[in-house]
């Protein structure tokens, strides 16, 4: 069982995290449970058809939730199904409706819902596409294949832009991207093989010029998963994998400070929010307000009592706004797309944790005055007022 060193909680710890977590974590993802859990996901994803399929998968569906923050939900199997099944489209889907921003993290991730199959259906075809490297040197295989799932990427991206703008730069752009990647792919015999079997392009496909090929090609990529944000296809098994490994590290902590597993959560799950540049600033807010664990990390910065959370929604948001103003110069979230930025506000919190005694292995102050050696007093009395 993997146990992480954290040697104590508060600003301390997570300096110590920031330095270790990398190799910390890279030892959680080698750990024998983990290689395990990864092992079957990617063995049995591809095969999911529909959300009754997922849920009536245990070790899928505890690797699926597990990715999100969701274990505790492992036996709520009716409602995770009917979370899926609605998938994001429709405003009144159950995801869009519930405060915790999971479940819409969830639902989006699986592309079940609006589609006719889910995102995890392009896994079945890089799988297909990948098998074709197996008759290649072992040093060439990995490049290989990320070379033709890259021109996947591309024609996907080609055909959206195509539908978007015709006839513009962004356009021309990715048809020479496609052009440049195409000799690599599709002048390699097996994988050649494999990009046509995956696509079931019809026979008479060698015989077309280049340019027709191309174009074949973007219209089966394209046929196959519709409309669909490239995004949501592409390398959907390795976000999953690195969303539970990240998840399942910041458990391993939290069992040891529970202040540092919500400051890792923040630095994973902020960045997102703030750099989203469909949502306007109190969309964003409001995100923020939906979390349970982002909340904790701003409530305990800003200096709001327990009883904040009863206001009026309305009344929340400006005064959330109205103390980000304050403390960080400004009352946009975007301004925490910035590392520094939100590296203040952890300090911020984790002192908050300290001076009120909730920080986990931390006496008094002696962790936030030891780390802020150096610092003077009045800069002190600033970063906490």
């Amino acid at each position: 069982m993997f146990t992480p060193i954290v040697p104590t909680g508060g600003l301390l710890g997570w300096q110590f995290l920031q330095r270790t977590q990398e190799s910390q974590q890279q030892t959680l993802a080698n750990s024998a449970s983990v290689q395990s859990d990864m092992e079957v996901f990617e063995e049995r994803i591809a095969n999911v058809e529909t959300a009754e399929d997922l849920v009536n998968d245990f070790r899928l569906l505890r690797v699926a939730l597990g990715a999100f923050g969701l274990s505790d939900d492992i036996g709520n199997k009716y409602f995770i199904q009917k979370v899926l099944e609605e998938g994001t489209s429709d405003p009144a889907a159950l995801a869009n409706r519930l405060s915790d921003t999971r479940y819409l993290n969830l639902a989006e991730a699986f592309g079940f819902g609006a589609y006719g199959t889910p995102n995890n259906g392009f896994a079945a075809v890089e799988a297909q596409i990948r098998a074709g490297t197996d008759t290649l040197p072992p040093n060439q295989r990995q490049e290989a294949g990320d070379q033709a799932m890259q021109l996947v990427d591309r024609l996907k991206a080609l055909s959206d832009e195509m539908s978007r703008a015709p006839g513009s730069d962004g356009v021309a752009a990715l048809r020479d991207e496609v052009d440049a990647l195409w000799p690599e792919v599709m002048g390699n015999r097996r994988m050649r093989e494999a990009m046509l079997s995956a696509f079931n392009v019809a026979e008479g496909f060698d015989a077309l010029d280049q340019g027709v090929q191309v174009e074949v090609m973007r219209q089966q990529v394209f046929g196959l998963f519709e409309d669909r944000p490239t995004e949501q296809l592409t390398g959907f098994i390795d976000r999953i994998k690195q969303n539970y490994t990240s998840r399942q590290f910041e458990v391993a902590v939290g069992e040891q400070a529970s202040e540092l597993r919500i400051a890792l959560n923040l630095e994973r799950e902020l960045p997102a929010i703030a750099a989203d540049p469909d949502d306007s600033n109190d969309t964003s807010w409001l995100k923020i307000m939906g979390s349970a664990a982002l909340r904790e990390v701003f409530d305990k910065a800003f200096g709001l009592p327990a009883a904040f959370a009863a206001l009026d929604l309305d009344r929340q948001l400006e005064t959330y706004k109205a103390r980000a103003t304050s403390l960080f110069g400004s009352d946009e979230v975007s301004q925490f797309a910035d590392p520094e930025q939100r590296e203040n506000l952890i300090r911020r919190y984790l002192v908050q944790t300290e001076l009120s005694g909730e920080a986990s292995g931390a006496t008094s102050t002696n962790a936030a005055l030891t780390i802020l050696s150096g610092v003077n007093s009045n800069n002190l009395f600033s970063l906490l007022t």
